[in-house]
């Protein structure tokens, strides 16, 4: 039953993210909750707290516009008060026009519902490749350094 409420907590978590609400999505976080997504690109981060993670989000939402996720894999282990979350998901967005799609395997900790720890493992070549397309478009933002 606790797995089930997870799972479906989570699916609303994404669902928020792509219709844009930062606000749901961010009230499922801890407020001194960390954040890392690996990578050496405008996406990478190191951040703790939700403001941090607010500023990766809103980052997030004008490089990638109206994304949409499946979730091919879930796994969800532990008690409420220490669960751990791990999934592989497909990511679909438009960037400059073209069809965008990726995968990334997400690594979470909760306590009683609230993520304390998100981690975030992309195909950082398929996303460095939209980045190019993103700064040749004329959005310097793409090309800019992880957020820390």
């Amino acid at each position: 039953m606790i797995k089930a409420i997870t799972r479906a907590v989570y699916r609303r978590g994404l669902r928020s993210l792509e219709h844009g609400d930062l606000d749901g999505l961010l009230r499922r976080f801890d407020e001194a909750c960390t954040f890392s997504f690996a990578g050496d690109t405008p996406l990478g981060a190191e951040l703790q707290g939700r403001p941090e993670i607010r500023r990766w989000f809103e980052r997030f939402q004008r490089l990638l516009p109206q994304p949409t996720f499946e979730i091919d894999r879930l796994v969800i282990d532990g008690p409420p008060w220490n669960q751990r979350l791990a999934a592989h998901l497909v990511i679909r967005s438009t960037i400059v026009g073209a069809p965008y799609q990726n995968q990334f395997a997400q690594f979470l900790r909760l306590r009683w519902g609230k993520v304390t720890d998100d981690v975030v493992l992309e195909d950082t070549q398929t996303w460095a490749g939209a980045c190019e397309r993103l700064v040749a478009a004329g959005m310097t933002e793409a090309g800019e350094s992880p957020l820390t």
